[in-house]
C-alpha cells in the first residue's frame, strides 16, 4: 500500500476516518489526499518513531491499524460484538458512540485522551521515540501553593478572523483552551482572574494590555502558541520585556513549569519589544507553549497536552507568588 499527497479515491477515504477515529484530524473524509491528511499521517509516523515522509505505506498502515485494533480489543472487553480487524466500519463507530454516550464523554466518534482513559488503555510509542519529537504528557502531582486574592489576566492570544498560526490546529483555539483551563486552576487556588476574551472573537492587540491596565492585574498572562514554515520545529518558550526585571523572573519560573511538565525542547527566553509586554504597566509575558504548525505538537496538545500546559504555566505563576 502507498497512498500520497495527491492520492484520490476510496482507499484515502478509509484512511482519513481511520486517522481522524484516532484523533490524528486528517480533516474532511473526502477521499483527496491533500496537505491536512499529509500532516496527521506525519503526526503518526512521529509517534511511532517511523521514517516521516508523509507517505502512508505498509509501516504506517500497521501502526494504524494496531491503534485501532487495541480499541477494537477494548470495545469488546467493555461488552460489544465487533471484529477485530484494525479498520474503522460502521460496527466500531456505533460501539464507540455507545459508549462515549453512556459514559459521559463528547460523542465525537474520535477516541483522544478522555475516551482512552475511560477504556482503561493508552496507545503504545515506539520504544526509541525521543521524548522530544512527540512527548507523553508527564503525570505529576498539580503544583502546590495558593494565591491570596492577586489578580491574573489572561490574554487569549489572536481570535475570530485572526487565527494565528495554523496547523493540524489553529492557534486561536489552542490559545483559548489553555486560557480557560489555566483561570479555573487559579481561581481554584484563591486567585482572581480577568481574561481578555472568553470567546472565538477578534480584539484590537491595544485592547489586551489595556484591560490588564484598566483592572489593575498584578500579573498579564499572553497564551500563544509558536507556527514554523517546518513542520518538525517544535519546543516552548517565553517572551518578557527587556529591562524589566519581575517580567523576567516570571518568565523564567513559568518557562521551568513548561519544560519540567512537558519535555519539550527549551527554545529559551526572548526579550523583545511587543504590544502584549511593552503596554502593560505591570509584570508581563508571552507563552508560546508550542507550535501550532507541528503534528506531533498538535497530536500531544490533543491528547492531554492542553491540560498540562496549563498546568506548567500554573507552577511558574504559584512559584513567582510563593517564593
Amino acid at each position: 500500500m502507498k497512498l500520497e499527497r495527491g492520492t484520490m479515491g476510496t482507499a484515502v477515504a478509509q484512511l482519513q476516518g481511520d486517522l481522524n477515529f484516532c484523533a490524528y484530524d486528517a480533516g474532511p473524509v473526502d477521499g483527496d489526499f491533500g496537505r491536512k491528511t499529509e500532516e496527521s499521517v506525519l503526526a503518526l509516523q512521529a509517534y511511532h518513531g517511523l521514517e516521516k515522509d508523509g507517505i502512508y505505506g505498509d509501516h504506517s498502515d500497521a501502526a494504524l491499524m494496531g491503534e485501532v485494533q487495541i480499541i477494537q480489543e477494548a470495545l469488546t472487553k467493555h461488552g460489544y460484538h465487533l471484529a477485530i480487524d484494525g479498520a474503522v466500519g460502521s460496527e466500531t463507530l456505533a460501539a464507540i458512540t455507545d459508549f462515549q454516550k453512556k459514559n459521559g464523554l463528547t460523542v465525537d466518534r474520535i477516541v483522544g485522551n478522555e475516551t482512552l482513559k475511560s477504556l482503561g488503555i493508552e496507545i503504545p510509542r515506539a520504544v526509541n521515540q525521543s521524548e522530544t519529537v512527540v512527548p507523553s504528557p508527564t503525570v505529576k502531582p498539580l503544583p502546590a501553593g495558593n494565591g491570596n486574592g492577586q489578580l491574573v489576566c489572561i490574554n487569549p492570544g489572536h481570535g475570530g478572523s485572526d487565527p494565528g498560526a495554523c496547523g493540524n490546529l489553529q492557534e486561536k483555539d489552542m490559545n483559548l483552551v489553555v486560557s480557560l483551563r489555566l483561570g479555573q486552576l487559579l481561581k481554584e487556588r484563591g486567585f482572581e482572574v480577568v481574561y481578555t476574551r472568553v470567546d472565538d472573537r477578534w480584539m484590537a492587540l491595544s485592547d489586551r494590555p489595556a484591560i490588564a491596565n484598566a483592572n489593575n492585574a498584578d500579573i498579564f498572562v499572553s497564551i500563544h502558541h509558536n507556527g514554523s514554515a517546518s513542520p518538525e520545529s517544535s519546543g516552548t518558550l517565553v517572551i518578557c520585556y527587556p529591562g524589566s526585571s519581575k517580567g523576567l523572573r516570571l518568565a523564567q519560573l513559568v518557562l521551568n513549569g513548561l519544560c519540567n511538565r512537558m519535555g519539550l525542547s527549551n527554545r529559551g527566553i526572548i526579550q523583545r519589544d511587543d504590544s502584549d509586554v511593552t503596554f502593560s504597566n505591570m509584570p508581563a509575558i508571552i507563552t508560546e507553549g508550542m507550535f501550532a504548525t507541528s503534528p506531533s505538537d498538535c497530536h500531544f496538545f490533543s491528547n492531554g497536552g492542553a491540560e498540562l500546559e496549563a498546568q506548567c504555566i500554573l507552577e511558574g505563576i504559584l512559584a513567582y507568588f510563593n517564593s
